[in-house]
């Protein structure tokens, strides 16, 4: 609360001691306006052993030595490990000559034994239904249920070919592309289509 100051006109706020939070803002501060640097210390120590570390001399009575601080270490950049940088030329090892069919990415056209043809990014599977034929009969191997399968051969095509022939205008018209590998339009938003 506020007192009325004898010496003075006007209200003058009475005075606080300092809270224990704003003294050590205090130190803070000045510890940072400061620095960090070498300098020396007096260690003093008085008759009953005590030690005191102060920036004065000490008292008559205790006993004075001087300590020097070091100043902080510069800053060093963080050490490089062996396994951060490439190998050495020798060391790498070296491309073997291969054609470009061969580094490219590869895809498989499959063909049935009855003339259908899909095409994969993995691998073709082993047999597939066989389509009916122009005189109403199944072509390819039976199996006890009734149901027909045709065989499948496959053969390795780079993916620029086969995306092309899945996405083409005409394969709605080739028989078997039915097995094409296309991917739905969920993932192909988000980035799982081999074709890009």
């Amino acid at each position: 609360m506020p007192q009325l100051d004898n010496d003075s006109s006007g209200w003058q706020p009475a005075h606080r001691p300092l809270r224990w939070y704003e003294w050590l803002l205090v130190l803070l501060l000045l510890g940072l306006a400061g620095g960090v640097r070498a300098a020396s210390v007096y260690k003093c120590t008085d008759a009953q052993g005590a030690i005191a570390y102060q920036q004065l001399p000490c008292a008559a009575a205790a006993r004075e030595s001087t300590v020097q601080i070091a100043a902080a270490p510069a800053y060093a950049k963080s050490p490089e490990y062996a396994l951060d940088r490439p190998p050495p030329e020798a060391a790498r090892p070296r491309a073997t000559h291969t054609s470009r069919r061969e580094s490219e990415p590869m895809s498989y056209e499959c063909r049935s034994a009855d003339g259908q043809v899909f095409y994969r990014h993995t691998s073709c599977p082993h047999s597939v239904a066989a389509t009916a034929s122009s005189s109403g009969r199944t072509q390819g191997h039976g199996s006890r249920s009734g149901a027909t399968s045709a065989a499948v051969s496959s053969s390795r095509v780079p993916r620029d070919e086969a995306c092309q022939r899945i996405h083409s205008a005409g394969a709605i018209g080739r028989a078997g592309h039915q097995h094409d590998e296309d991917v739905s339009t969920y993932d192909r938003n988000l980035g799982r289509d081999p074709c890009r």
